[in-house]
């Protein structure tokens, strides 16, 4: 692949069970969190946390295949 060319997002074998918009669990500052998947990467995965409160703005976090569990 040459210099300057776009090479598609390919998710490791870890990735391979985790799909877009799947719900996770995973542990995040000490506790255990649930969140939904937005985006798949090569490592890990974009997840937006499920907050009880609701507010405007959403907190997302890059998390390690490794680390996550499908619910």
């Amino acid at each position: 692949m040459g210099f300057g060319q776009w090479k598609p997002m390919q998710p490791s074998i870890e990735g391979v069970a985790f799909k877009k918009n799947q719900q996770v669990t995973f542990r995040f500052r000490k506790k255990q969190v649930i969140g939904t998947i937005v985006k798949l990467l090569n490592n890990s995965a974009v997840v937006t946390l499920s907050i009880a409160k609701v507010t405007d703005t959403s907190e997302k976090t890059v998390i390690n295949y490794k680390k996550l569990m499908a619910i």
